[in-house]
């Protein structure tokens, strides 16, 4: 009787939902039966021949597909995906800041604040991003850092707008509202890649 091991059947699911395949799907692609794969994802029970297969189909090392057996302690911070939106944020709104500064008797002081909060801002940003792009959510991070930005820019045009009391301009208005659609997609796109699908 063939040797079975353990492997992570929400691995399986999470890479096999990233592309977009059913279950079917990555039975074919992968030349194993329906019933492998539901059992795979099922029981989190495979072959070695089937784990070598689909550790091929994903083009992932073998070991990759049991690395989510201890995910509580070892791959999901406390932060998730949160921290990229909001290193992001730190990031932008210290460089917006540091763009709009005046020369003053302060000036250092200002700078040395908008570095700290940008070296702040890499360091909850930098981790996140790192683990999107380990688990191939290049399109979900992208659209984060892109939304992120046009949200913080509105936010920081909004305030400059207040403080000098002139109206908000439509194009700024515009950047804001993209921001928010790309964020609402970004959130969706990164979610689904670890969540259990649907068959």
């Amino acid at each position: 009787m063939e040797h079975e091991m353990k492997i992570s059947s929400s691995v399986v699911r999470r890479l096999r939902t990233a592309r977009g395949w059913s279950q079917d799907q990555l039975a074919v692609a992968s030349g194993l039966s329906l019933r492998t794969i539901q059992r795979v994802e099922a029981e989190g029970i495979a072959s070695m021949d089937t784990a070598v297969s689909l550790a091929a189909t994903f083009e992932i090392r073998l070991i990759e597909l049991q690395e989510d057996q201890h995910a509580s302690t070892n791959e999901k911070p406390a932060l998730g995906h949160s921290a990229l939106f909001f290193g992001t944020a730190v990031i932008t709104v210290a460089a917006l800041s540091e763009s709009g500064r005046l020369p003053s008797p302060q000036s250092d002081a200002f700078t040395a604040i908008n570095v700290l909060a940008a070296i702040v801002g890499a360091a909850l940003l930098v981790p996140s991003l790192v683990r999107a792009f380990k688990d191939r959510q290049y399109i979900g991070a992208a659209l984060a850092l892109i939304g992120t930005f046009l949200i913080t820019l509105l936010a920081g045009g909004g305030i400059y707008a207040l403080i000098g009391q002139r109206p908000l301009t439509w194009q700024l208005a515009g950047f804001g509202v993209s921001g928010a659609v790309l964020v609402f997609i970004a959130i969706r796109e990164l979610r689904s890649a670890n969540s259990p699908a649907r068959v």
